[in-house]
């Protein structure tokens, strides 16, 4: 399974009400839900969209660890790899 899958199996679903037509939503993994009035309130993944944002409440937030990148020591490796000289190589010319 990709990685995206495997995040959104393990997440809670996301909910939200649309103020206009009072219906919750709850997000499906994989799937778009829409709440079908002229707001159009939709959940996709871990994205909400509507044309009205402001007539959206969030009613559970969740949050993602987003991985550091480097650790520490591949931070000093890219650090002593910055630091390196350059040698010129010459060459003859005929």
């Amino acid at each position: 399974m990709s990685e995206a899958k495997v995040r959104m199996l393990k997440m809670e679903p996301i909910k939200v009400r649309c103020k206009s037509c009072s219906k919750e939503i709850k997000s499906a993994a994989g799937k778009s839900v829409c709440c079908g009035c002229e707001n159009m309130t939709t959940i996709k993944g871990d994205v909400i969209s509507a044309v009205d944002l402001s007539k959206v409440i969030m009613l559970n937030t969740y949050t993602t660890k987003k991985d550091g990148g480097l650790s520490t020591e591949q931070i000093e490796w890219q650090e002593q790899r910055r630091k390196r000289k350059v040698r010129r190589l010459d060459f003859e010319v005929r």
